[in-house]
This record gives C-alpha cells, sequence and structure tokens, in this order.
C-alpha cells in the first residue's frame, strides 16, 4: 500500500482553509477539503457551474439525488491534466455510506483531523474540513447533531499518508470524480473585439441611464408574479405532511423488530429529505452471545443494517412520496387551529408553540437589484416553532390539526416510562417541526 501526501496549505491550520490531495493505494489522487453547498431549483449542473465560477473554483462536482450538493475547490495548475482522474474523498465516503446520516473523523499522523458528513448520500455543508484535532472536529459535530439526531459518527483512530480507510484505498467510483472548471482565454485576435464589445456595452450602459433620468421605464416582469414564483419556489423546497403522511411514516414503525433474541431496541428516528423520509432503528447489544446476524436476520428485506459499535447497532429504511408542496399562494380557509391544539392538550404529556414568525424567504428583485414590494392581495403566511412529546397511541389525534406542518423530525422511545396518568406510556413520540399560518 502506498499513499502519499501531496499538498497542505499548513501542518496545523483552522478548518475553512486547507485542502490536501493524498494518493491512494491504486495511485489515485483524493481531495480532503472542498467547500459544498447545495443546489436548489431546475438544471442542478447549470447552477453547480455557476457555483463553482462565483467561488473561483478550478474544480468542482456534483453529487447526491434528491437533495443535491455541489463541492468547490481550487486546486494547483499541477492538478488540471491528470489523466487518471481527480476524485473527493467527502464523496467517497457518502458513496460507501448512503444510506441515514453518517459522520466520519479521520485523524492524520502527519497533523490534523479531517471532518465530513452525509444525509442520504449528499455532503453536509460546512464538513469536509478540517481541524486541529479530535475534540474540535466532534465540537463541530454538534451543530449538525441538531438538524440530524440520529447522527452516526465512524472515527478512524489512526491514518497517515501509508494507511487510508477501506473505502479510500478501493478503485475510486467515477461519481466521485471532480470535473475541471471550464475558464475562457482570451488570444490577441480576440481581444479587439472584447475591447469593441466593453465599449458598446458602456454606451448602452449610458443610454439606459438617460433614459431613465428622463423618465423612461425599463420593462419589468409583473411583481405579483414574481412573488408568486418566489413563494412557488420556497413551497417547492419546504414540503409539508398532512396526517396521512405522518401515519404512513409511523405505520413502517410496526414494521420495526421490537424484541429480536439479545437486542434492545432504543428508538426509532425518522427526519425529512425534501418529499421522502429518512429512518433509522437503533439497536444496543444486552447478551454477549447476541450476534450481529441475529438482528440482521429479522429486518424486513428491503432495510439496511448497519453494525454501528461491537454493541450497537441499527437498522435504516426510506419512505417515499411523503410530503406535498403547500399552495402559499391560496387564500386558506380560516380555522382556529390553535383551540384544536389546546384540546389535544390532555392527550400529551406537553405542547410547546413558538411566536409567529415571517417566512425566511428573500424578497424578489428587478433587473437593476431593487427589492420588488410585496403586493398587498398576497396571502400574508408566517410559521411557527411545534415540538410536541406524548404517548404513541394519542398520535391518531393530531388529524384534527387542520393547519399545515412540515415536521424536522419524528422520534419513538422505547421502554423508557414517561408521562402520568393519562400520557403515561413506555412508547413515547417526540415531534418537531413547524407549522405555518395564515395571517390577515
Amino acid at each position: 500500500m502506498e499513499a502519499q501526501l501531496e499538498r497542505s496549505s499548513t501542518s496545523r491550520v483552522s478548518p475553512p482553509v486547507k485542502t490536501v490531495v493524498v494518493r491512494n493505494a491504486l495511485g489515485q489522487p483524493v481531495i480532503f477539503g472542498m467547500d459544498w453547498t447545495a443546489v436548489v431549483g431546475g438544471q442542478p449542473l447549470k447552477l453547480a457551474r455557476k457555483r463553482a465560477r462565483l467561488a473561483r473554483a478550478t474544480h468542482y462536482l456534483l453529487i447526491g439525488a434528491p437533495a443535491t450538493t455541489v463541492g468547490c475547490v481550487q486546486l494547483e495548475r499541477q492538478y488540471f491534466a491528470q489523466s487518471c482522474g481527480i476524485y473527493s474523498a467527502a464523496a467517497l465516503f457518502a458513496i460507501a455510506y448512503p444510506s441515514a446520516a453518517v459522520a466520519c473523523l479521520v485523524r492524520f499522523e502527519e497533523g490534523g483531523c479531517w471532518m465530513v458528513a452525509s444525509h442520504s448520500g449528499s455532503i453536509i455543508s460546512a464538513t469536509d474540513r478540517w481541524f486541529v484535532d479530535a475534540q474540535a472536529a466532534l465540537d463541530a459535530l454538534n451543530a449538525i447533531r441538531l438538524r440530524f439526531p440520529n447522527l452516526v459518527v465512524y472515527e478512524e483512530l489512526v491514518a497517515s499518508s501509508t494507511q487510508l480507510p477501506g473505502w479510500l484505498n478501493d478503485k475510486c467510483a467515477e461519481q466521485a470524480r471532480v470535473s475541471a472548471q471550464q475558464t475562457t482565454r482570451i488570444g490577441g485576435k480576440s481581444r479587439a473585439t472584447v475591447l469593441a464589445l466593453v465599449i458598446a456595452m458602456g454606451l448602452w450602459i449610458n443610454w439606459i441611464e438617460k433614459s431613465s433620468e428622463d423618465g423612461s421605464a425599463i420593462p419589468q416582469a409583473h411583481p405579483g408574479q414574481r412573488w408568486l414564483d418566489t413563494m412557488g419556489q420556497y413551497a417547492q423546497q419546504h414540503p409539508v405532511h398532512a396526517f396521512a403522511d405522518l401515519m404512513q411514516v409511523m405505520a413502517a414503525w410496526r414494521r420495526v423488530p421490537f424484541d429480536p433474541a439479545g437486542w434492545q431496541l432504543l428508538r426509532v428516528q425518522c427526519e425529512p429529505v425534501l418529499i421522502d423520509w429518512s429512518c433509522a432503528a437503533h439497536y444496543r447489544r444486552q447478551h454477549r452471545f447476541a450476534l450481529n446476524q441475529h438482528l440482521e436476520a429479522v429486518k424486513p428485506g428491503e432495510w439496511e443494517f448497519h453494525a454501528v459499535a461491537l454493541d450497537r447497532a441499527m437498522l435504516t429504511w426510506n419512505l417515499v412520496h411523503a410530503a406535498r408542496p403547500l399552495d402559499f399562494s391560496q387564500e386558506p380557509l380560516r380555522v382556529d387551529w390553535m383551540t384544536s391544539l389546546q384540546r389535544l392538550s390532555p392527550l400529551f404529556e406537553h405542547i410547546q408553540l413558538g411566536l409567529a414568525a415571517k417566512l425566511p424567504m428573500n424578497a424578489p428583485v428587478d433587473s437593476q437589484g431593487r427589492v420588488l414590494e410585496r403586493p398587498v392581495s398576497l396571502p400574508n403566511w408566517h410559521q411557527r416553532s411545534l415540538a410536541l412529546k406524548g404517548p404513541l397511541r394519542a398520535m391518531t389525534a393530531l388529524q384534527e390539526l387542520t393547519a399545515p406542518v412540515r415536521w424536522r423530525s419524528a422520534t419513538l422511545e422505547v421502554g423508557n416510562i414517561s408521562g402520568q396518568e393519562l400520557t403515561r406510556s413506555a412508547l413515547v413520540v417526540q415531534l418537531i417541526g413547524d407549522l405555518f399560518e395564515h395571517i390577515p
């Protein structure tokens, strides 16, 4: 096994500013340290190239489905014509662990600790970073755990330039191969043409400014339609969950092996990924004769088994099409959803409702970058945080809640008896999400 550390900006640096290229056992160069951001909207490849251009990246990589992320990096000129290709370590990790939310820490003898996290095959932003030590990387993971409570962390105890994790030393998958950002080079014969275009552009801008001063109006898209388009895009990115969608998630819980031989079920956690859900059932080994094979033998066929540690394991699965977009442009029915929550409160251990806040939506702008005023005729939507905890048997009562809700997590705790009297149960559900309301 021969791996060579090719480039490092510093020996020990802060997380955001270090990129390292390492050759694996097959001699393939692998990048540690790319800048990842989510790609939202149509034509993801076009958006990825635009992001790389704005970041002045030399190379980029688009990965993940349905949630898509693009990674950008600036490499030295020696990597521009690699005949064997250059590959992303973060993407190779996401390909090796495509289910649920997972993270990995790799400590290098040369100095520093590399951390990456992915969710259902997409790289989580603010990861694929370097830290001074493993503790600093674990501290950075705390913010990720708030979004993904079922995050599983793999830690490579020691890694050096001659010892890499197995998923890096195998032949690199083509999906992890980065692309060079195309650049336009201007030759001597083209400079006159470019200069003429610059002069023409300056004359055109002067004409526009003069027209504006004379009161000439520049045609603009109707502000109302631009706002409707913006609200529609927001609705696609933040789908809501009807009562039937939530029941679909909980129906899958009935397929979870609750008492497999030698193993104890601790909790079941589900999180939405756009219109789908990613779920995991967590187990603890109770008997020294219990084996991973015993738990794997009782899992439903299409689910996946993961050995997390010697005494920990989990089963993961996905639910598709268990959400739907909300039409924010339509005038909603006026329903007293708060009274509905008050009526439900005796059935739950607690219900917490946050204050109303405007939707975190960027206002559309015109061709000159000016914010378009929001038409008063559009419905005024707000959102509130919503969290509730109660026995599993009480969840059917949520059909009385008619306000649209986007659930961010659904967790079933098993065995820890919670609540008192009516809410007392050993099967306790905790839901965390956002409730959308129309304010006149």
